[in-house]
């Protein structure tokens, strides 16, 4: 795998690329992740296409000068340099968790670059509904759980890096089985870019009135059975808004489908990606 940095917008961001063929491009979830929780589970994929990865502003091994603002429009605009730098005509969008919603935010604002759009691990199109992932996710830790969140985030406030003890406390309801974190790369976050992108996520995330530049656009949701976010909050809250949309239901998985489901992923993605036509919206 051919790996660098690229200057993007006065920033440096680290690019990996393999494999030929129809381009494909992966955005690790967060804000704050990095491209490698999709490795070594996608790379099976540059067998047939060009796999293209790349950590986010500040994430993973990009860089970022000190006090940089974050936004989910200088994502965008940093995913559109990035196609003018690897000279891609039109790309396939692939998007886990946050990654779905700057796949989506890319598309609304570049929809004559996009192939395909694969969305994993969705949130939706709203505030209302990244909210409601939140709640959802807060109800499943229980009473104890709620009182380790609360000293843990104050002990965060006094300086003491609780990042470690968050993910144990966290990661269990992310998942369908617990033996699924056996797999897990431990992924430093960005908590800048979690803080100031999660808050504009927050009060002024709405894509719905931007979704007509979309409509001819294929696009393929696959949703963990057990996500926090199920397939029926997809198929009632996010696909009445969308009349492109295949939505596959991912047995035996719940946020991670990456994680837990790599062979059901690829093989859900090398079927999408042979797909051709117009798409007529079929939930499975």
């Amino acid at each position: 795998m051919e790996s660098k940095h690229v200057m993007i917008n006065g920033k440096k961001l680290f690019v990996q690329v393999k494999g030929s063929g129809k381009p494909i491009i992966f955005l690790h979830g967060g804000p704050g992740g990095s491209l490698d929780y999709f490795l070594p589970h996608m790379e099976p994929l540059a067998a047939n296409f060009q796999i293209i990865l790349y950590d986010q502003t500040g994430c993973g091994k990009s860089e970022v000068e000190e006090g940089h603002t974050y936004t989910i429009d200088d994502e965008v605009n940093n995913l559109e340099e990035i196609r003018k730098s690897l000279n891609l005509e039109k790309m396939t969008l692939f998007g886990e968790s946050w990654g779905s919603i700057l796949a989506l935010s890319y598309a609304a604002k570049h929809p004559d670059r996009i192939d395909k759009l694969i969305l994993t691990a969705a949130i939706g199109l709203t505030s209302k509904d990244y909210r409601a992932f939140k709640e959802n996710l807060f109800r499943k830790l229980g009473s104890y759980k709620k009182m380790l969140l609360g000293y843990y985030s104050v002990s965060s406030l006094l300086g003491v890096d609780s990042s470690r003890k968050l993910e144990q406390l966290f990661d269990p309801h992310y998942v369908y089985s617990i033996d699924t974190l056996k797999k897990k790369t431990m992924i430093s976050y960005n908590q800048d870019a979690l803080k100031h992108i999660g808050k504009e996520l927050d009060h002024h995330y709405n894509l719905i009135p931007s979704l007509p530049v979309c409509r001819s656009l294929p696009i393929m949701i696959a949703q963990g059975t057990h996500d926090i976010l199920s397939p029926a909050y997809m198929k009632e809250n996010v696909l009445v808004h969308l009349n492109n949309v295949i939505l596959k239901e991912v047995e035996e998985s719940g946020h991670w489908t990456i994680l837990e489901q790599p062979e059901k992923m690829i093989a859900l993605t090398r079927e999408f990606m042979s797909f051709k036509g117009t798409v007529t919206p079929v939930h499975s």
